[in-house]
C-alpha cells in the first residue's frame, strides 16, 4: 500500500487527524514513536532549520525534495510536505510532483502566491490569478503516477493583496471542481468565522470535500483559543500545528545555551539528571544503534564483531 492509500485511508477512518509540522528526521521519528498517524514536513520549518534563512521563496526545490525523501525513510507513516509554489510555473509544478512523489512522502500542497513566495503570515503576500494557479493544479494532477498521491491545493487569497474570503472561497471552489484532493485555506487570524464560513460555502458545493487546517502558532490560540475538536466540527479533516518542533527546539536550545553560559557545567549536570527516565534520555536506543549492531553481527567480519562488542 502507498502511503498516499494510507493517508487517504487514515482520513476516511478517523474523525480527524492532528500532528507537528516538523522540518528534520529526527523530529519526525518523535512524531512518530510519540504515535501521530502521520508527519507534516513544512517549508518555514525546513528553511529556518537547514539554511538559517526565512521562508521567502530562498529554498529550492532540490533541497525540499532531498529534506522529504530523509524524512520519508526515517518514519513508517505517511508524510505530507510542503511544496510551496510548485517553483516555478505549471512545467515546474510538474517536476516537482514527480520530484516529491519518488521521494516516498504520501502527498503535497501547492499554494497560489507568486513565486517567490512569503510565509503565509508574513505581510506582502500576492497571490497569481486563478486561471494559473488552476493550470498548475492541473499539471500536478496530471503529473502523478500513483493516483493515490494527494495533491492538496492550497489558497493565501483571504490576506493577500486583491484578495479576501470571498476570492479564497471562490478559488477552494474551484480546486475541488479540477479534482484536488484536499483544500487548505490560510486564515490571517484565530477568529473562528473565517475557517467556518470558508467551510460551510465550499462544503455546501463539494460536500464532504477533505478541507487542511494550519493551527498557526502565529494566530495567538491562546488568546482566542479553539480545541482540535472544535475545528474538525466545522469540517476540517486534518490539521497540523506549525512549526511546532523547531519552536520547541528552539526554545530548549536557547534555554539550556543560556543556563550552560550561566552556570557553566552544573547546567549540564542538571540536565543529565533531568533526562534520566525520560525517553529521550536513551537516545542511541532512539537512533537505532542497536539496529545497527543486530545488522553487524548478522554480515560484519566475526572479529570486528567482537572487537566491538568489547567496546560497546
Amino acid at each position: 500500500m502507498s502511503m498516499g492509500r494510507r493517508m487517504r485511508d487514515l482520513m476516511e477512518q478517523k474523525k480527524f487527524l492532528f500532528t507537528l509540522g516538523i522540518g528534520t528526521p529526527l523530529h519526525a521519528k518523535i512524531v512518530e514513536k510519540v504515535g501521530f498517524d502521520y508527519v507534516y514536513m513544512g517549508g518555514n520549518d525546513t528553511s529556518l532549520t537547514l539554511l538559517g534563512l526565512p521562508d521567502v521563496g530562498l529554498i529550492t526545490e532540490t533541497e525540499m525534495v532531498n529534506n522529504a525523501r530523509n524524512i520519508a525513510k526515517a518514519v513508517n507513516v505517511p508524510v505530507i510536505a510542503d511544496a510551496d509554489t510548485g517553483y516555478g510555473n505549471a512545467i515546474n509544478v510538474i517536476r516537482t510532483v514527480e520530484d516529491f512523489e519518488a521521494a516516498g512522502v504520501a502527498g503535497i500542497h501547492i499554494e497560489d502566491q507568486v513565486n517567490p513566495k512569503r510565509c503565509g503570515h508574513v505581510a506582502g503576500k500576492m497571490i497569481i490569478p486563478l486561471e494559473e494557479a488552476v493550470g498548475k493544479l492541473k499539471a500536478a494532477l496530471d503529473a502523478r503516477r500513483d493516483k493515490d498521491f494527494i495533491i492538496m491545493a492550497r489558497t493565501d487569497a483571504i490576506a493577500a493583496s486583491g484578495g479576501g474570503i470571498d476570492e479564497a472561497v471562490r478559488r477552494g471552489k474551484e480546486f475541488a471542481r479540477i479534482g484536488c484532493d484536499v483544500v487548505w485555506c490560510e486564515f490571517p487570524s484565530a477568529d473562528i468565522e473565517y475557517p467556518k464560513r470558508f467551510a460551510q460555502e465550499v462544503h455546501r458545493e463539494f460536500p464532504g470535500l477533505p478541507l487542511y487546517f494550519n493551527y498557526s502558532s502565529n494566530l495567538k490560540w491562546h488568546e482566542s483559543p479553539s480545541t482540535f475538536d472544535e475545528i474538525a466540527a466545522l469540517g476540517y479533516k486534518a490539521m497540523h500545528v506549525s512549526l511546532a518542533g523547531m519552536r520547541v527546539s528552539m526554545q530548549a536550545t536557547w534555554d539550556y545555551a543560556a543556563d550552560l553560559m550561566a552556570r557553566g557545567a552544573a547546567a549540564e549536570i542538571d540536565f543529565e539528571k533531568r533526562s534520566i527516565g525520560h525517553p529521550m534520555g536513551t537516545f542511541h536506543q532512539f537512533a537505532g544503534f542497536e539496529k545497527i549492531r543486530e545488522l553487524e553481527s548478522r554480515y560484519g567480519p566475526s572479529e570486528e564483531v567482537r572487537k566491538k562488542e568489547k567496546t560497546s
